[in-house]
């Protein structure tokens, strides 16, 4: 998760990556968030910090492949320039939310103590899409920690339908 000042930074361009005309922004996402990544690798974070590397030159091993026209190259030079490179990975987190949302579409994260069956995600894709009134894409991770249940996860909601969640509510009221 990024800091509220990362965040604060970081909107202003993810914004005006949405404006872009004209642009595919599902892959402008895909290259945004491999530049993100390939910054969080030591060594290309090292070579960002060398003020005798040209920007053009980071810039090629940030986004390999792209053209100095393209958005996402425009923008990492702009933000070399800035000195504010660091901001890249919220700025790939922020313009992915703003991409969701001009979709309609949403994330949830869903942890279950085993897997899901194909019905289950399903069913369970539908209802959150009900009640969201989006489109909504889940995220199912397992944890055999829960015992039994589910916990949903979808921006400030908590769903916690596990046997661990009810076992700790019981507890908490058999604790007064």
């Amino acid at each position: 998760m990024i800091s509220d000042q990362s965040a604060v930074i970081a909107r202003p361009y993810a914004r005006a990556l949405m404006a872009v005309p004209g642009v595919d922004r599902a892959a402008l996402l895909a290259h945004l968030a491999a530049a993100a990544q390939a910054l969080s690798d030591p060594s290309v974070a090292a070579l960002a910090q060398n003020p005798a590397l040209a920007r053009a030159r980071l810039t090629a091993a940030l986004v390999p492949d792209l053209p100095d026209s393209s958005p996402l190259a425009r923008l990492i030079d702009l933000l070399l320039r800035n000195d504010r490179l660091a901001a890249l990975p919220g700025i790939a987190a922020a313009f992915s939310a703003l991409k969701d949302a001009a979709e309609n579409r949403t994330q949830a994260v869903v942890t279950t103590a085993q897997p899901l069956t194909e019905a289950q995600h399903e069913r369970l894709r539908s209802a959150l899409a009900r009640r969201t009134g989006q489109s909504v894409e889940l995220v199912v991770e397992t944890d055999p920690q829960l015992l039994a249940g589910i916990i949903v996860q979808h921006g400030d909601m908590v769903l916690d339908g596990s046997i661990r969640g009810r076992l700790a509510a019981l507890a908490h009221a058999l604790s007064y």
